[in-house]
């Protein structure tokens, strides 16, 4: 399935081109192993980051020492100057789309992710930037995560892949991975809701975490008091 992509702005979560790109994303994910519910919270990850477009420039500037891409490689450079990527073509531009572009960029971000090209993956599923006093409930399940899916201290990328519930891999790639310098974990949940019946759809099954949502929703929410 083609990708999408433009010099700025995003796509909708309900859009024909945001569902292509996250179908897209969820074939190259599940070829490689990740579970619907792990690529869920990834995608609800990827909406808070870039409005799922491969092209995206934070704050729709072009610097390279900001975010780029459908998960704001941090910084920009990193990902630009790359070598031996498969399918790597960014667009350096906000406002047209430069020579040798492509939305197939998206393949080589994929790629950078799954083979964490440049070393972002903190399997400790928290950020010292980030105060257990301000964020109790997350904290709290920060600890339930490494000791449920996790080593107890640390969460694995393979783990991570095998994770079956999209809330905890929402927060597991969050802060494994992202790290924003504020949590803002509800809304990415918000959007993981979203993307979820659209991905089980388009996976072919259904899953108690539908047919159960609004009690899932409920317990979920008084375990850790968040959302």
């Amino acid at each position: 399935m083609p990708f999408y992509a433009k010099p700025s702005g995003g796509y909708a979560i309900s859009s024909d081109t945001g569902k292509a790109n996250m179908y897209a994303i969820y074939d190259y994910l599940s070829a490689e192993g990740y579970s619907d519910e792990a690529i869920i919270g990834i995608l609800g990850n990827v909406v808070g980051e870039s409005a799922l477009n491969p092209w995206r420039w934070e704050g729709n500037v072009v610097n390279y020492s900001n975010g780029y891409g459908l998960f704001q490689f941090t910084p920009a450079r990193e990902y630009i100057y790359a070598s031996g990527v498969p399918n790597h073509a960014p667009n350096l531009s906000t406002s047209s789309t430069t020579s040798g572009a492509s939305p197939n960029d998206a393949l080589g971000q994929l790629y950078c992710l799954v083979t964490d090209r440049f070393g972002k993956w903190m399997g400790y599923c928290w950020r010292s930037y980030w105060s257990s006093s301000d964020y109790p409930g997350l904290y709290a399940m920060h600890t339930y995560i490494l000791n449920h899916y996790g080593s107890g201290s640390y969460l694995s990328m393979s783990q991570f892949k095998a994770m079956d519930d999209y809330a905890y891999a929402c927060f597991a790639f969050l802060a494994c991975y992202e790290g924003p310098a504020v949590p803002n974990y509800s809304t990415r949940k918000t959007y993981c809701d979203e993307i979820a019946p659209i991905i089980y759809a388009y996976g072919g099954h259904r899953n108690n975490i539908l047919l159960t949502k609004r009690i899932q929703d409920i317990q979920f929410k008084r375990k850790f008091n968040v959302c």
